[in-house]
């Protein structure tokens, strides 16, 4: 560079000539310019890997021409005196200073000046060196020169790096994506654990595009062990290098698997250099070509038995909706892993149950006792295997009825309870000891039994839920297994304790017999008896007859299980039980049904009965922390004014509770006309049938407005019915019926087909419709899987857009399933439908699901609008809803609205949309077209 060059004309050049550079011939631009410039024979930029050893040229140029660009060490170079530090500069001998340096070896390098090259926020990337054949003379103006290009150069590569990262973070997501759609496909048609692994991990290589894949699973070894099942991928022999544990205590512990493990949490290392916890394996994972590490735990509920483990070549963050997608498929293989066990360990125990009738049905006292224990013993492998009950002299000691060891039957013994599994088999109902078994066991057999590691245990119940004894095994092995020992120490507790009160086996029958086992009231049979035998006799009382059906409990079954559903009958009858008198005869006809029957009894007395029962559902019930509300519909007749036999007495109650369910009334007293209106809707269910089958339904529009403009922005469908025979029949009657009856899905199939049917006459008319027709969706068509196809085969049949359609749902229908309800809305998202939430603010909303609906807007409801003008609370509640809806990015489209008042009052607040008879009433398909449409 010569004297006379000012250093404004020096960075003029070199910012004309990178002006000039694009992404491809940046850094070759830039080394060309620099040499040029400062007039040196060599000029190279060089990038340094995390671990400050290895550098890779961007650009290398000498004498001016660019050379290929190469990997060095950066020990015994100048370079690795510069990265990180201040410019470093040697003005002559360089060669002779540095004689391992191949690149100053090749140029015959006398002069170097190298300055560091940094991000813009501080973080070392590389270097920029000049280096010439002669001596260099250094200036102020040079080390600017040098430190400006640096800076250029280190802002160019983190923008690249940083376009590389989240172009690579976004392919990372795609194919998570891809192996979690993949994966799902092979978990369903899975029959074999090792082959699902052996798959899961394939795909994890060949699909995710990970390195290396492994399956898992903990160990409850005193070590802590975890085993690897499967693992895919060009590295699976690393696995045969390194030990694994999940223990805390010990270093193979330290890494992320074992803190998977321990936390439930997955666990992701992007650099496995930098992470401390990774020192034990860190030299095989980087001959293996590992860089970055992704645990996550398998769990069946808070239970974590092991993990997925996904290995990365590079060092690429792995983003938030990649994690997410990771742990939803390491979420559905751990369900995969365990159905597949339910399987097998189901196989298992119908064979345990097959060697026990096979062996012992025929077998009675003690020998039943002796053969049921050695069959216990070898079904379970198991060392040890004993029965006992509390010794009925001490109830702190407990006798073995029968002992069976190493196949052998041995002596019966006596042993104190206090501090062995057994005492914790009795109060606990299961006691399982995996290993170190032995110093717990019981004094007087401790010594004997020393060579005892796993224990299990089983408590022995009588009809009462009473203790009454228990089942054990012990094995000389720590215990593996131990929910299939617990499965089957089950089917043999069962057999035991059935003999145990054989001698109360009749009686227990008879008590059966006419007895509800889950709720413990009179059954159907006790009840039929009961009352055809009340009837029976000369001086029979007036009677009243209380039929009690359960509203919403068929939710609750579908929804929690029957396990729950009972429990919930369970507490129904006990309140039920404690609002009755002593003379007042409760009992459970089967389902969710009950009867009560009341002797000497009046309408006074009959409904204060029913009174009293309703009042104990006004409070949810609280079961396993979950809170359920039930009602109870009540038909209530009597004997003999409403029948003359036990039959048609139970008739007309069912008659009676079937008025008081579909009005909403609590309960209902019989009356004649009830049976005909029964009939008639029963009719009216038939006509409606047919109706839709027919075409005997009519549709009409009510114009929907935007509020600032004054236009028409769309329509909500409204269905309309006039039958022969009944008349006009408004939605208020049929729709209620149509979903009673189980027709609501036909009926909603029908008004999408007859809307799509009207939107493509309208448009080959050269009608145009602006906005979208708005379809009401009930919460069973919501729930419906095909609603999706019906919807796209409609549209696609009458040459309609999916955007042309708006989805009404209502608020609680939403609430039935919100994780189905967010995966529906967003499928009909994608293809193109609109979404609202029609009646907003009448149901059980939550703002937190709320927010993850793929909705467009939000329709209040009619309730809200009427009397906004004249409540403060209906006023507060529709700017509330407004307000919330504008900051979820949502519309608002209010309903009911009559009066120019509250049209404005509406706009002022921000609400966009509006319909109601103040713009204009809903009309047939021809009145709509020529009054709203071009």
């Amino acid at each position: 560079m010569t004297e006379q060059a000012t250093t404004h004309d020096v960075f003029r050049r070199l910012a004309d000539s990178l002006s000039l550079a694009v992404d491809a011939d940046f850094f070759p631009r830039l080394v060309a310019s620099l040499g040029d410039i400062l007039e040196v024979d060599h000029v190279l930029v060089s990038r340094v890997d995390s671990t400050g050893t290895q550098a890779s040229t961007l650009a290398l140029w000498s004498r001016g021409h660019l050379l290929d660009n190469i990997d060095y060490p950066l020990e015994g170079t100048p370079c690795e005196r510069i990265v990180g530090q201040e410019i470093c500069h040697f003005s002559r001998q360089v060669c002779q200073r540095f004689p391992h340096d191949p690149i100053l070896v090749e140029l015959a390098v006398e002069a170097y000046i190298g300055v560091p090259m940094d991000t813009p926020d501080g973080r070392p990337l590389g270097l920029v060196a000049v280096m010439h054949g002669d001596t260099i003379r250094m200036s102020d103006q040079v080390a600017e020169i040098l430190r400006i290009t640096a800076a250029r150069a280190g802002a160019e590569l983190a923008r690249r790096e940083a376009e590389q990262q989240s172009h690579a973070q976004l392919l990372g997501t795609n194919r998570a994506l891809t192996l979690l759609s993949r994966c799902n496909e092979t978990l369903i048609h899975a029959e074999d654990e090792q082959t699902l692994l052996d798959a899961i991990c394939t795909m994890a290589v060949e699909i995710g595009g990970y390195r290396m894949a492994w399956v898992g699973f903990a160990q409850q070894d005193a070590d802590r062990r975890i085993l690897p099942r499967a693992s895919a991928g060009a590295a699976r022999q690393y696995l045969e290098h390194i030990e694994l544990s999940w223990s805390e205590h010990q270093t193979s512990g330290q890494g992320p698997a074992g803190s998977a493990i321990r936390s439930g949490k997955p666990v992701v290392i992007l650099d496995i250099l930098a992470d401390a916890g990774f020192v034990p394996w860190r030299h095989q994972a980087i001959d293996c070509g590992f860089r970055g590490v992704i645990c996550l735990p398998l769990k069946q509920g808070e239970r974590v038995f092991g993990l997925l483990v996904l290995y990365q070549g590079n060092v690429i963050p792995v983003s938030d909706e990649e994690l997410r997608l990771l742990r939803d498929l390491a979420d559905d293989l751990a369900f995969g892993i365990t159905t597949l066990r339910g399987r097998l360990e189901q196989k298992r125990l119908q064979l345990a149950v097959m060697q026990i009738a096979t062996a012992v049905s025929a077998r009675t006292g003690e020998e039943f006792l002796d053969k049921l224990t050695h069959h216990m013993a070898a079904a379970l492998e198991a060392d040890l295997a004993f029965i006992a009950r509390p010794d009925e002299t001490d109830p702190a000691r407990a006798r073995t009825l029968t002992l069976v060891i190493d196949g052998k039957r041995q002596p019966n013994f006596s042993y104190t309870l206090a501090g062995s599994p057994s005492a914790s088999v009795l109060w606990d109902e299961e006691c399982i000891v995996h290993d170190g078994a032995a110093p717990t066991l019981a004094i007087e057999g401790r010594e004997a039994l020393s060579w005892v590691r796993a224990y299990a245990g089983r408590r022995l119940d009588n009809a009462a839920d009473q203790a009454i004894g228990l089942l054990g095994v012990m094995f000389r092995k720590p215990l593996e297994d131990g929910e299939l020992v617990s499965r089957v120490l089950q089917i043999f507790a069962a057999g035991v304790a059935a003999e145990l009160e054989r001698q109360q086996d009749e009686a227990r029958i008879r008590h059966l017999a006419f007895r509800d086992s889950n709720t413990e009231l009179p059954n159907r049979t006790d009840f039929m008896h009961r009352l055809e035998e009340t009837l029976s006799r000369h001086d029979t009382p007036r009677l009243a007859l209380l039929l009690l059906d359960l509203d919403r409990f068929k939710d609750i079954n579908d929804t929690q299980g029957h396990d729950i559903g009972d429990r919930v009958l369970y507490e129904v009858a006990r309140g039920f039980r404690s609002a009755l008198h002593e003379r007042e005869y409760l009992a459970r006809l089967g389902g969710d049904e009950f009867v009560v029957m009341l002797q000497d009894a009046d309408i006074s007395s009959a409904t204060a009965t029913a009174e009293r029962l309703l009042a104990t559902l006004k409070e949810p019930l609280a079961i396993d922390r979950q809170s359920f509300e039930l009602d109870v519909s009540i038909g209530i007749a009597f004997y003999p004014d409403d029948a003359s036999n036990a039959r048609e007495l139970l008739k007309h109650t069912d008659i009676a509770m079937y008025e008081a369910k579909r009005s909403g009334r609590g309960y209902r007293l019989f009356e004649a006309r009830m049976g005909a209106t029964l009939a008639s809707r029963l009719v009216m269910t038939r006509r409606l049938a047919e109706a839709i089958d027919q075409e005997g339904l009519t549709l009409h529009f009510q114009p929907q407005i935007d509020l600032m403009s004054g236009e028409l922005v769309g329509a909500e469908v409204l269905c309309r019915w006039h039958d022969e025979t009944f008349g006009a029949i408004g939605p208020a009657d049929f729709i209620p019926l149509a979903e009673e009856r189980g027709l609501i899905i036909p009926l909603g199939n029908w008004v999408i087909e007859t809307t799509c049917r009207q939107l493509a006459a309208w448009q080959a008319a050269g009608r145009r419709m602006p906005g979208q027709l708005a379809i009401n969706v009930a919460s069973r068509q919501f729930d419906d899987e095909t609603l999706l196809d019906i919807l796209r085969d409609a549209c696609h049949r009458h040459g309609i857009q999916p955007g042309q359609l708006g989805l009404e749902l209502t608020e609680s229908g939403f609430m039935n399933d919100p994780d189905q309800a967010i995966a529906m809305t967003d499928a009909l998202k994608v293809a193109g439908f609109g979404l609202s939430i029609d009646d907003f603010g009448t149901g059980y909303s939550s703002l937190a699901y709320l927010k993850r609906f793929a909705t467009d807007k939000i329709k209040i409801d009619i309730s809200f609008i009427r009397d906004m003008l004249v409540d403060d609370n209906d006023y507060a509640i529709v700017t509330t809803i407004i307000a919330m809806a504008r900051s979820l990015k949502l519309d608002t489209i209010a309903e009911g609205v009559e009066t120019a008042e509250q049209a404005q009052e509406l706009k002022a607040l921000g609400c966009r949309q509006a319909q109601g008879y103040h713009f204009g009433r809903p009309v047939d398909a021809e009145a709509f077209a020529r009054h709203w449409l071009t």
